[in-house]
């Protein structure tokens, strides 16, 4: 058995890869396990990526089905769209699927990436009140202001009196 996994004395892949036949051999099975960043590094877009995360897997064997539940949980480095600094976030998720007891393997991996993809953010802030970087000399504004002059704030101001 692995340090990192428990179950009665089952080896939990390192891939998630499990096969079918053993599932419905032990009447359903109970582990958990970490998981290696390499097999997540490709989820999100960069700078953003997985620093580490783990799962926990319920599988159940009905007549012609085993079913699953299960979760996924860990911290991801993430890079505020304001500011730039990247900060670590926690990220914890639950999954359901189904699967028919007739495949020979049941590749959870897949499932995993597919539900971490989802949770991706469009827009990441470090803080709600993030201000950013001066767009003139890229100062960070949440650590000192700069001697920048502010342009117009409204798009249309280049438009004022050129209409009478």
């Amino acid at each position: 058995m692995s340090e990192n996994s428990i179950y009665r004395d089952y080896d939990v892949p390192q891939d998630l890869a499990f096969k079918t036949a053993d599932i419905v051999r032990m009447g359903g099975l109970d582990c958990s396990s970490q998981i290696s960043p390499k097999y997540l590094k490709d989820i999100f877009t960069a700078p953003n990526k997985i620093v580490k995360a783990a799962v926990t897997l319920s599988f159940s064997v009905a007549s012609k089905e085993i079913l699953l539940r299960g979760s996924v949980s860990g911290e991801r480095e993430v890079q505020c769209a304001r500011c730039l600094k990247t900060a670590k976030q926690p990220f914890a998720e639950e999954f359901l699927e189904t699967y028919s007891n007739k495949l020979e393997i049941i590749d959870i991996m897949y499932l995993v990436r597919q539900t971490l993809a989802l949770t991706e953010e469009i827009r990441f802030l470090c803080s709600p009140d993030c201000k950013g970087l001066c767009p003139k000399c890229g100062q960070d504004l949440n650590v000192a202001l700069c001697d920048c002059k502010p342009d117009n704030l409204s798009p249309f101001a280049e438009l004022k009196g050129k209409f009478k």
